[in-house]
């Protein structure tokens, strides 16, 4: 199927102009926001790590080895993409030496890691296998534009590719990715089930999308966590001696801390649909109703969340972060200004280096998000992962092994330290947990490393936004109603929230897949 069919020549095009011109606001976010994960991106306290660490290497020869997969020719009575584990097993690699590319926004010490992890995969593996990586932008949303507009374009597509779930099942949808259940059970190049066991349930179950039932349509190598920011020196001046744990208590202290005269507020909205999310979450409710049916944000807990952040505004507890400034909510949390920030919990090592620096340092950490009710907890977990794009079952296998080798334990835990994402095995937790406390970078702060364990304990608890096709116009149509409403005081929180999901479901099945 042309993809030219499913996406909308305005949203196509829209895509395409925000990859192109590189504005502050993208047309479409991913379902990570890229302004929630821009806490995890390097801010001016360290930037000059960021701009001189390692690139990709040879991203020329890169794309013509992604020119040329789409042509190499397939194994015998082979299946492409394999529809099962015996088709895999029937692969042979051997003497092929077969080049796949990988597609990413990684920078800095990210792209450093993952090319130290790939040379020692190009060096040890016994096929000949060759894995290059190429940057395609500075961010997730770059990422899925420049796919976007290869497919539109009819150009190459690199073997696999950096992206969020509902990104994925939208290339399922047209036939550009693949499912990678036969590669996983394959007896001769998948998993264990002592290997599987070990990895988190939650993070393996992410990527199995209600749009298409039993399949797999990406591999979790990173998960962060919508988490609150607290400056613990200023709660302690308010009278409290830990952040809040109830939603009652946030907005309480947040409206106790702020003074627009001296630019302080308790809290601050990203222009994030995430940091919405995750009160609706912390609210009991969802986003997406777990079938996939339908949008279910205008619940009561949606109804809660939107008229607890249009009261905080009223009542001068928050203030909205402008759109130009970037990592805007770091510098001022690190400045002092805010007593509680609502982001990725991979930003760990960001906001510490920027509150070290800091004319004042304080004592900071992390907790879960505050709950309406603490006693069944709800959090926004969410992470890109990594997806196979149809090529021929040599490339396919190829990107496959490599993602295989990337998820062992030992590699696990080093990109975990390195990145502060989530470890996604179970026995790569003790050793990130022991890097991380031991990490210069938080020396001074003994509460935040600390804090960085508990994240583990609160994966049970973790809820999806949207892994569905069209989520990202969906996002774009959460974070207009919220400013119009909240921001801006504008209309009836259950009225605006009836009409954006009325727009979403449109959407929801607009993007629907084919039968």
């Amino acid at each position: 199927m042309n993809v030219r069919k499913v996406i909308p020549y305005g949203i196509a095009a829209s895509l395409i102009l925000a990859a192109c011109g590189g504005a502050a606001t993208p047309a479409a976010a991913p379902t990570q926001a890229p302004a929630a994960e821009a806490t995890t991106a390097p801010a001016a306290t360290a930037t000059g790590e960021a701009t001189t660490a390692a690139q990709p290497t040879d991203t020329q020869a890169a794309a013509t080895s992604a020119a040329t997969a789409t042509t190499a020719p397939a194994a015998a009575s082979v299946s492409n993409p394999p529809k099962t584990a015996d088709e895999v097993d029937s692969l042979d690699l051997t003497g092929k030496h077969v080049t796949v590319v990988f597609w990413s926004h990684y920078s800095g010490v990210q792209i450093s890691q993952v090319q130290h992890i790939a040379d020692d995969f190009n060096k040890q593996n016994p096929y000949g296998i060759t894995v290059k990586l190429e940057k395609a932008g500075s961010s997730y949303n770059d990422v899925y534009n420049k796919i976007n507009a290869t497919i539109q374009g009819g150009g190459d597509l690199p073997a696999f590719t950096l992206a969020y779930q509902n990104q994925a099942a939208l290339y399922r949808s047209e036939g550009y990715l693949i499912d990678l259940t036969p590669f996983i059970q394959s007896k001769k190049y998948g998993l264990s089930q002592d290997d599987l066991k070990d990895f988190f349930p939650y993070f393996l179950q992410s990527d199995k999308n209600p749009q298409f039932p039993n399949e797999v349509l990406g591999w979790p190598t990173q998960r962060s966590m919508e988490v609150l920011y607290s400056n613990l020196d200023w709660l302690k001046q308010l009278g409290a001696d830990a952040p809040p744990a109830t939603l009652k208590d946030f907005e309480t202290l947040a409206c106790k801390a702020s003074d627009a005269s001296q630019q302080k507020y308790g809290w601050i909205w990203k222009n994030d649909a995430s940091d919405f999310a995750s009160m609706v979450f912390a609210e009991g409710g969802e986003i997406l109703k777990p079938d996939a049916s339908a949008y279910d944000f205008n619940s009561q807990a949606g109804v809660d969340a939107l008229t607890m952040m249009q009261r905080m505004f009223k009542n001068g507890c928050a203030v909205q972060l402008p759109k130009s400034e970037r990592y805007g909510e770091q510098n001022r949390f690190a400045a002092g200004k805010l007593l509680f920030v609502t982001g990725s919990s991979s930003g760990l090592p960001f906001y510490a280096a920027s509150i070290a620096k800091a004319d004042k340092p304080f004592q900071w950490t992390i907790s879960m998000h505050p709950q309406a009710d603490p006693t069944h907890p709800k959090v926004d977990l969410y992470g890109a992962s990594w997806s196979v794009m149809k090529t021929t079952p040599e490339q396919e296998l190829a990107a496959w092994l490599f993602m295989k080798f990337f998820s062992q334990k030992d590699n696990t835990a080093a990109w975990a330290t390195t990145t502060n994402y989530m470890a996604v095995r179970q026995s790569a937790v003790a050793l990130a947990v022991a890097n991380v406390k031991k990490s210069p970078v938080f020396a001074k702060f003994p509460q935040a490393a600390a804090a960085y364990a508990d994240l583990y304990k609160w994966i049970q608890y973790g809820a999806i936004e949207s892994p569905v096709a069209g989520y990202d116009p969906v996002r774009t149509l959460i974070q207009d109603m919220v400013e119009k409403v909240a921001v801006k005081g504008q209309g009836d929180p259950k009225t605006e929230l009836d009409a954006t999901v009325a727009k979403a479901n449109d959407i929801l099945k607009q993007y629907a897949p084919s039968k």
